[in-house]
């Protein structure tokens, strides 16, 4: 079962990297559409998903630790 939840945990954090990196690359970039006005959507789901792969990583550490 603690392998399986580190794996779960772990195909999370993936995708929010990729959430993460895609976010930063329209924040900075423009935006999908070209322009500066979504700017601060895309930071704010890049803060998320920011906060959602430190959770995870945070979580696999707590789950794997020896002697638990």
């Amino acid at each position: 079962m603690k392998t399986l939840a580190t794996i779960v945990l772990s195909l999370i954090a993936i995708v929010a990297a990729l959430v993460l990196v895609l976010s930063s690359m329209c924040a900075f970039g423009g935006g999908i559409s070209g322009t500066h006005s979504e700017r601060g959507s895309y930071i704010i789901c890049a803060i998320v998903a920011f906060a959602v792969v430190v959770a995870a990583m945070s979580a696999i550490g707590k789950l794997n630790r020896k002697g638990g």
